[in-house]
């Protein structure tokens, strides 16, 4: 048993360790090309085993069973596979440039059914041209021929080390095409200066696609702002208590709307976070010329990032604080239906007591006429008895026995009465 602890203690350390080591670098020096797709992930779609077998078939490595990259050569392009919470994203690399620069990408190089194995719903694409400045580099006009378009931007980057020039539009088909002129870096800051380029353009969109959800969100709870105000306008003017189970199951069904608007965005927000501070991150390790006049690549892409991080921000505001205002009114709604319920029931004590009163009020009068009644009954039979004596020739004045004894059967009776009703209030709890 104390072996098995520890092969598991053991496993799960090296799966920690080994997050140090993920995400490797594909490398190749300059000049390259690279293609780069990230494709959202069909539903229960098994996509590193569809990948795992398409290696296995070309007998080449294949990843492992709870492997989330991948690097291997397949036919004459390097394929870097990377498997994502929602998606997957698949990297080419081959040497030398196409002819012209961006006719040949990367991907034409790899096995024709590797795209096919990840769905056809391309999220992101990345057309990269690496180029070695030593030999020669391009003029801005040249640059400006080469991706199509006299809007660009760029500049320096890696200290100096390689320029970085792009427009960011997309071609015709569907890739952002980037021009990467190589000074004098080496190989492995080469390729992780690369990384980084692929990860903004992947993570800058994954971030920007909470946006229309965003937009929708604002919609939703726009509509729903406008439906609580008359809700607070009547909780706030009626006086007939009647109306207030109306408005508590209104108040709760929308309170229900904004439950399952939050559901259904927190956690695309909360991505779209993560994502925005790698991307700023990655910006940052870019190491641009702050010193350029042209505009830098950084700058245009956290110029339509940040606005959108905002609005997605202001939209999680919004349904946290209507969220709050529903559930005050609520609370409000029921503390006065609890303040009603709390008045009625004293009404109805106060009505309860003053009818106790009254019943004991009444229990004693008659418990008085009742004291009256037995003793009339009592000396009438003693009246009778009486003169059932003198009839048969005892010289006895009825009348006047009766009478003289009327005073204590009186106070006989009352005094049994008094101690009866102590004896019952006794008992009762």
């Amino acid at each position: 048993m104390g072996n098995v602890l520890l092969d598991e203690a053991l496993n799960r350390r090296a799966k920690l360790n080994s997050e140090w080591h993920a995400r490797p670098t594909a490398r190749l020096q300059a000049p390259l090309r690279c293609s780069h797709q990230v494709y959202r992930r069909p539903a229960h779609a098994d996509t590193r085993t569809a990948f795992a077998q398409l290696c296995t078939d070309l007998g080449q490595p294949s990843p492992a069973s709870d492997s989330r990259h991948h690097v291997v050569q397949l036919a004459s392009a390097i394929v870097k596979w990377e498997g994502h919470t929602e998606a997957d994203s698949v990297t080419c690399l081959m040497a030398g440039n196409g002819r012209p620069l961006f006719s040949e990408p990367a991907h034409t190089g790899a096995p024709a059914n590797l795209e096919g194995l990840f769905g056809k719903d391309l999220y992101c694409g990345v057309k990269v041209e690496v180029i070695a400045g030593d030999v020669n580099t391009p003029e801005p006009g040249e640059i400006r021929d080469i991706l199509g378009s006299d809007s660009i931007l760029g500049g320096q980057v890696a200290d100096g080390g390689a320029s970085l020039w792009t427009t960011l539009q997309l071609d015709p088909d569907g890739h952002t095409r980037i021009l990467v002129i190589n000074h004098h870096l080496p190989e492995v800051p080469l390729s992780e200066l690369l990384q980084r380029i692929l990860e903004v353009e992947s993570y800058r969109l994954q971030a920007i696609a909470a946006l229309p959800l965003a937009r929708e969100m604002m919609f939703g709870l726009s509509q729903l702002e406008r439906d609580i105000e008359p809700m607070m306008l009547a909780l706030t003017q009626s006086d007939q208590h009647a109306e207030y189970p109306e408005l508590l199951t209104k108040l709760s069904n929308m309170a229900a709307k904004i439950e399952h608007l939050a559901a259904d965005s927190s956690y695309r927000f909360a991505a779209a976070r993560a994502y925005s501070q790698i991307v700023e991150q990655r910006l940052t390790d870019l190491r641009e010329d702050l010193s350029v006049t042209q505009s830098r690549y950084s700058v245009f892409v956290l110029k339509s990032l940040l606005p959108a991080m905002r609005t997605c921000e202001a939209a999680e505001r919004r349904i946290d604080e209507l969220a709050k205002r529903v559930s005050r009114a609520i609370n409000l709604l029921n503390s006065m239906v609890d303040m009603i319920q709390t008045r009625q029931t004293h009404d109805m004590l106060e009505t309860m007591n003053r009818n106790s009163q009254m019943q004991i009020r009444l229990q004693q009068a008659v418990e008085g006429f009742s004291i009256f009644v037995i003793s009339y009954y009592a000396l009438g039979l003693a009246h009778y008895s009486l003169q059932a004596l003198e009839t048969l020739g005892f010289e006895i004045d009825p009348t006047l026995i009766t009478g003289i004894a009327a005073p204590v059967v009186l106070t006989v009776v009352w005094l049994n009465v008094r101690w009866l009703r102590r004896k019952l209030s006794k008992e009762t709890p």
